[in-house]
């Protein structure tokens, strides 16, 4: 029964991404609500960068459509459960990482930084954490495997 409750949360989550792109980016304009309930449920109306949030959904999906390598290491099976953190039985912090086990945010070479990603604050710190689709999506499992880590040039993850 819990894998068709992820299923379903997941099936929710395309069909926002899906009516955003139908709408040409304005659909979350008009169910504003329903979007940031979904993906940034503890920010202020104020703090949410939605101008940016359109050019930025585009660029993930061109490279999710044409990027075979970053398809294959950020593939999420449809019953896979909600992961808010790092799993690390899979991977682990590198000693050469001289931040803390729980943060990337002052790391130049961080995901979220190299993407631009407007859900990122004045202090890269998540705006979408805590989220749906922080959780059922790429954001809390980052990084399951070496491809990931190898795609970002990850500094402080290393599997195993």
């Amino acid at each position: 029964m819990e894998k068709m409750k992820y299923c379903i949360v997941r099936l929710y989550l395309y069909s926002l991404f899906l009516l955003f792109f139908l709408s040409g980016g304005l659909l979350p304009l008009l169910l504003m609500p329903v979007y940031k309930y979904a993906f940034f449920p503890r920010v202020p109306y104020k703090d949410i960068k939605i101008l940016a949030l359109g050019p930025y959904a585009y660029k993930i999906m061109w490279r999710y459509l044409t990027d075979k390598s970053y398809r294959t290491a950020f593939a999420v099976e449809m019953t896979c459960p909600p992961r808010m953190h790092t799993d690390t039985r899979l991977a682990r912090v590198n000693q050469s990482w001289r931040g803390g086990s729980d943060d990337c945010d002052k790391c130049e070479a961080a995901c979220c930084a190299l993407l631009k990603c407007p859900l990122l604050d004045q202090d890269n710190r998540c705006l979408s954490y805590g989220s749906l689709f922080f959780a059922y999506l790429h954001c809390g499992r980052f990084p399951e495997n070496q491809k990931q880590i190898d795609y970002y040039q990850c500094p402080k993850w290393e599997i195993g």
